[in-house]
């Protein structure tokens, strides 16, 4: 195993195990918080999240990506870094108050005003702690954010269940982000200084990046205003819901290895054919993870929700079972950005987006305004086609790879993901079971589990075989274990 293959390996290991505990903590979270809370709670927050997300997409700038890819040591690289970051948080928090005042729900424009403050003290964080992602040291990373995720749930908790208010999840957002930035001067010194000296070499690679991110805000996180506008607060809480729950399954599998892939690929942008290999192994991977995971999942969300987040929350479930397929299979793809950031070819993400979203807004916002929050589900998975294609579109440009060669790697989780469905529909019709009953059960949960588990794992490992045993996730699992 080579030295970079080692330290992914290690990193890998690092994140999930951070990711896990931290994903444990929000699902608690969550639980705990469905039952206090209301979902016109959740709707104030999610639509002040969004003009906040909004606002600092608008004035994007990430400069980690390129601290990542640059390699560069020097000072007054990090230190303009630092005050490119610390004016953009100024600036964010300056625009957030002044459009606070104008917004027609006083609520929103209260709670918008006071997370002002979040993007200040993000911009403010180190930015040489970046230096731990770019080595793949991923340790002081899992410390750091299981630190700002304790802090955070501790706090909302606490407030919650006093007071039943929804400044619960204000003040806990509040609390994450100001540990987080303490915490990044503590596992790694630095004493910025204000610097402009380096903003050409920064601006050379985010410049393309940053328009990407505006375009892709102004697409993506409109949505919850959009549905707080059409539809109302408590339906724009019952689309958050959704769309928080409905990540759990892929994210968490997935998140880890995305974190890792940019790094990775930087490291080997100068060998195309060796990371054009990796690439195609990683769709097998993520396909392997995402697929089974999130079909399973859709199986699974009437019992779930009933179970975790009460009655009041039963509404979203034809939601989920529409939603979480769709991004199962969107994470298949999601090596993409990585691997077009690392090969530098940022201007070709700001086309693609630019023209996904002149599909998609449009589409979400007749979608919702003619037939609701299914609307609002189904035109996110009709973008979804085009943005799975423009995904493929990439990697042909970048790196030359055909259509089959990219379903190659997918057809075994897709095979594998189609007959557990099959599976678990055919226990419910031979067996006296209630697998798809509005209340759910735990019964129910743990059967549609384990079959599922089985068939999926089953299923895959036989095709594998069957294939002569080609490079991907069984191959790498295989050797994990042998060690």
């Amino acid at each position: 195993m080579t030295d970079t293959a080692r330290r992914v390996a290690a990193g890998a290991g690092w994140l999930y195990g951070y990711r896990w505990l931290e994903r444990l903590l929000d699902i608690v979270a969550v639980v705990v918080l469905a039952r206090i809370l209301s979902p016109d709670d959740f709707g104030l927050v999610a639509i002040a999240a969004s003009f906040i997300s909004i606002i600092e997409g608008l004035s994007a700038f990430d400069v980690n990506k390129a601290l990542i890819r640059t390699r560069d040591e020097h000072r007054a690289l990090y230190d303009t870094a630092w005050t490119l970051s610390a004016l953009r948080g100024v600036v964010s928090a300056l625009v957030m108050v002044s459009v606070a005042p104008f917004l027609t729900d006083a609520r929103i424009g209260t709670v918008l005003a006071v997370l002002a403050l979040s993007p200040v003290l993000s911009g403010l964080s180190n930015p040489r702690f970046v230096m731990f992602e770019r080595d793949l040291v991923y340790s002081r990373l899992a410390i750091l954010t299981l630190g700002a995720k304790i802090v955070s749930f501790s706090v909302t908790l606490l407030i919650a269940v006093i007071y039943r208010s929804y400044w619960s999840l204000v003040l806990g957002l509040l609390a994450g982000t100001l540990i987080s930035t303490i915490l990044s001067y503590v596992l790694r010194p630095y004493r910025p200084r204000i610097s402009l000296a380096r903003s050409s070499d920064i601006f050379a690679f985010s410049g393309w990046l940053s328009l990407t991110s505006i375009v892709t805000t102004l697409s993506m996180e409109t949505d919850k205003i959009i549905v707080g506008r059409l539809l109302g607060v408590a339906d724009a809480g019952l689309y958050y819901m959704t769309q928080r729950i409905g990540v759990l399954p892929t994210r968490e599998l997935i998140s880890p290895l995305q974190r890792i892939l940019f790094p990775s690929f930087s490291e080997l942008a100068h060998d195309k054919d060796r990371l054009r290999r990796v690439v195609l192994e990683s769709i097998n991977v993520l396909g392997s993870l995402s697929l089974p995971a999130a079909c399973g999942f859709a199986l699974v969300a009437n019992d779930f929700v009933p179970l975790a987040l009460g009655d009041t929350w039963i509404s979203i479930v034809p939601l989920l079972t529409i939603l979480v397929p769709y991004l199962g299979l969107r994470a298949t793809l999601s090596m993409t950005l990585p691997c077009v950031m690392a090969l530098g070819r940022t201007r070709l993400l700001f086309w693609v987006s630019f023209l996904y979203a002149l599909v998609h807004l449009p589409a979400f916002i007749a979608a919702t305004a003619l037939f609701g929050l299914a609307g609002s589900i189904w035109s996110i998975v009709a973008a979804g086609v085009l943005y799975s294609y423009l995904n493929t579109w990439l990697l042909k440009r970048t790196l030359g790879l055909s259509l089959n060669e990219i379903g190659s790697q997918l057809r075994r989780p897709v095979v594998a993901a189609v007959v557990m469905v099959g599976a678990v529909w055919a226990v419910a019709a031979v067996t006296a079971l209630e697998l798809f009953s509005e209340s759910g059960s735990w019964l129910s949960l743990l059967t549609k589990t384990l079959v599922g588990g089985a068939v999926v794992s089953t299923v895959q490992y036989g095709l594998w075989r069957l294939e002569g045993r080609p490079a991907g996730i069984e191959q790498r699992l295989l050797q994990l274990i042998s060690r």
